[in-house]
């Protein structure tokens, strides 16, 4: 077994030079999910073209250091599809953590770094290559917003619990209640968004259990201050629908490990 742990600056000085380069051709991972920059996104790679991947982004001077590029795909399946298809703007990653398992499978803790468009690819080799321009990061005109959707933002954690200990509390005891809401103060502690807006914009949306579709689009939106009128929304939007127990939460998959 080999671990490999890449050894980088601060993020915010890699996000940063991530955007004041040029077009780029990077490996591309097509996926069933959005990617935000500033979040993580934990692999479990298995797939023979993606081991020869995660070998090409850690070798020692790989054109690449240990950076792909990652589009939420409209048509296709993750697994065993050379040729599946995604949006035009996906999320520029970085390796940071790898771990090669003793029969070739490898599981990487990546993190976004940048939106990028992306453009030609190219399929003739072990895996496909993309074109990719980092696309700029605005915050726009902010205000108050980043207020305002913290305290929404709070409102549908709370909204989450009390769904989450409602529905829990049918057909059970006292007993199985109260520790169903014990388990939840671990797992829904309240979040603390940053102060910087853009880095807010992408926790929120990586938070928000909703439609892949939906995420897509706050990706894709011009700067901070856009994403975060959007999500205001959505936030309040979804609060309401748990308060009616119109619909259940969707489980967060945030720490999950993505198969290829």
């Amino acid at each position: 077994m080999v671990t490999t742990r890449l050894a980088t600056a601060a993020f915010a000085w890699h996000a940063v030079a991530c955007q004041h380069v040029g077009l780029m051709r990077l490996p591309y991972f097509p996926l069933h999910t959005v990617v935000f920059p500033h979040l993580p996104l934990p692999l479990h790679i298995f797939e023979e073209r993606y081991r020869q991947m995660s070998r090409d982004l850690l070798a020692e001077g790989s054109p690449y250091g240990g950076r792909f590029v990652v589009g939420m795909i409209t048509n296709g399946r993750e697994a065993g599809d050379p040729g599946a298809e995604t949006h035009p703007v996906g999320t520029i990653c970085e390796v940071r953590t790898a771990e090669e398992l003793p029969d070739g499978r490898w599981v990487l803790l990546s993190v976004g770094l940048a939106r990028a468009a992306i453009g030609s690819v190219d399929r003739g080799g072990t895996y496909a290559t993309a074109e990719v321009q980092p696309l700029p990061e605005d915050a726009g005109e902010v205000g108050s917003l980043t207020i305002q959707v913290q305290a929404a933002l709070d409102d549908y954690m709370r909204c989450v619990k009390r769904f989450v200990t409602a529905t829990a509390s049918v057909g059970h005891d006292s007993q199985e209640i109260s520790r169903v809401t014990a388990s939840l103060d671990e797992v829904l502690k309240p979040i603390q968004l940053p102060d910087d807006p853009l880095a807010a914009s992408y926790a929120v949306g990586g938070v928000l259990q909703i439609e892949l579709s939906r995420k897509q689009q706050l990706l894709e939106l011009p700067d901070a201050a856009s994403r975060l009128r959007s999500e205001l929304d959505l936030l309040r939007r979804e609060a309401r629908l748990l308060s009616d127990s119109a619909m259940p939460p969707v489980s967060p998959t945030g720490l999950d490990y993505n198969p290829n």
